[in-house]
């Protein structure tokens, strides 16, 4: 039922503007560029959830959906925090990036991970916008690799933390509010993370803030 809602809404909006728009209800130039703005916009929202449910699909019938090759996973990250520019604008949220220099390239799939980063920042944009900023970050640590997303939102409650990454669960404070959601992204992140030999985990206090990390194994030879 999340999922449905979660494509319908979307697609009512770009009828509704594209409508507007092919029937001339737009009082000035400007006005006509904002209406294209929220299509292209709700377009890029649509599209992403399209490759959630898809790559869900996928992952639920046993299929091999990753192509791993050569990645630079600085180059995805921030390839990835460009994707989210334009969300976080409307959101009102600033972004920092930091790479660590000289990291090793792993042997993975950079639509995955492009698809990791983004649904973290889409998870930030949604849960903790009233804290108007995120950190993307990623560094080496010992022989992993470490992709990490902050937020300064209201934080996630100790007693449901081991859940988040559940397929479909959302929390209970979500819940009662108009927040959209599918309930997949985390668990989507969790499995790509894995199938790369690595994991997600979460930290946060339950108050200021949550920071998600994805960790992956750097190649011996790159060690």
């Amino acid at each position: 039922a999340n999922v449905s809602h979660e494509l319908k809404t979307p697609l009512s909006i770009i009828s509704m503007f594209g409508e507007m728009l092919a029937a001339g209800r737009s009082k000035s130039p400007a006005q006509a560029t904002e209406y294209a703005e929220i299509i292209w916009r709700e377009s890029v929202r649509l599209s992403r959830l399209i490759d959630n449910v898809l790559d869900f699909a996928k992952l639920e019938r046993g299929g091999n959906v990753y192509e791993f090759t050569e990645t630079d996973v600085g180059d995805v990250v921030a390839r990835a925090l460009e994707l989210s520019v334009h969300r976080l604008a409307t959101a009102t949220m600033t972004s920092s990036l930091t790479i660590e220099p000289d990291l090793p390239n792993l042997n993975a799939d950079p639509t995955a991970l492009t698809l990791v980063v983004m649904n973290l920042i889409d998870n930030a944009v949604k849960y903790a916008a009233a804290g108007k900023r995120i950190e993307v970050a990623v560094r080496r640590d010992g022989d992993r690799l470490v992709i990490a997303v902050r937020d300064w939102g209201p934080g996630i409650p100790a007693a449901e933390q081991g859940r988040v990454f559940e397929r479909f669960y959302r929390a209970a404070a979500v819940r009662l509010k108009p927040i959209r959601g599918s309930g997949i992204g985390l668990s989507l992140v969790q499995h790509i993370a894995r199938a790369h030999g690595g994991d997600v985990g979460l930290s946060s206090d339950g108050e200021a803030g949550a920071t998600f990390t994805v960790w992956l194994p750097i190649p011996k030879a790159a060690r």
